[in-house]
């Protein structure tokens, strides 16, 4: 079996490596240069050292970056589907990463490197790029743990789901080039996709009478 192995790379690499190899296997969209000087005038303070090796290996996009209660803001979902935003706080007491959905600020990852590595597999999943080959579909308490025993669980704690926490916990699978994303208790909503259309087809395979959504 061919294609790119999340599991393997994730416990070969360390994470910002990762973030690399995972970005051009599956051809995240390249983010605009930043100019790290003008930011840290913006925001008058610098930078966290972590934060700007998140930002060098060019899944994310600085642009955005603010200060809000405390609160280093260094990510936000898009407006138009969701209002989300992930931040670390401005004293760097906690390394712990936070997300508000509207709800508040909780906790969502133990550590930046994990978060970033959550992002970027949810950006994977979630694409709306014409071509990528990408599926979901609802799943019944008894069929979620038979659908994903076919796939290897990707060595991540479990997290909140971005667009309401109520929807979690996430939980990431995959297998050489195809990757999974369970979110909810007992059922579950699952989203793969697949580095290119025959693995899709294969997922579907492996998967037979499921529903799917898309």
């Amino acid at each position: 079996m061919t294609g790119y192995d999340t599991v393997a790379e994730l416990r070969r690499a360390g994470p910002w490596e990762f973030l690399r190899s995972f970005a051009r296997a599956w051809q995240l969209p390249a983010r605009p240069a930043w100019d790290q000087a003008a930011i840290e005038q913006r925001l008058d303070r610098p930078i966290p050292e972590m934060l700007c090796v998140a930002y060098g290996t060019g899944v994310f996009d600085l642009r955005g970056l603010h200060a809000e209660d405390g609160i280093l803001v260094f990510h936000s979902a898009d407006p138009l589907v969701a209002e989300a935003s992930w931040g670390i706080t401005l004293d760097g007491a906690d390394p712990a990463v936070l997300i508000d959905n509207g709800a508040g600020w909780m906790p969502y990852a133990p550590d930046l490197p994990t978060a970033c590595v959550t992002l970027a597999l949810t950006a994977a999943v979630e694409t709306d790029r014409p071509g990528d080959a990408v599926a979901a579909c609802e799943l019944d308490a008894d069929e979620v743990a038979a659908a994903v025993a076919q796939f290897e669980r990707v060595p991540l704690e479990d997290h909140p789901m971005w667009i309401d926490v109520e929807e979690g916990p996430v939980r990431w699978y995959s297998r050489p080039g195809r990757l999974i994303r369970t979110h909810g208790e007992g059922g579950a909503w699952l989203w793969v996709r697949g580095q290119t259309p025959d693995d899709l087809e294969a997922i579907r395979a492996a998967l037979p009478g499921v529903h799917w959504a898309s």
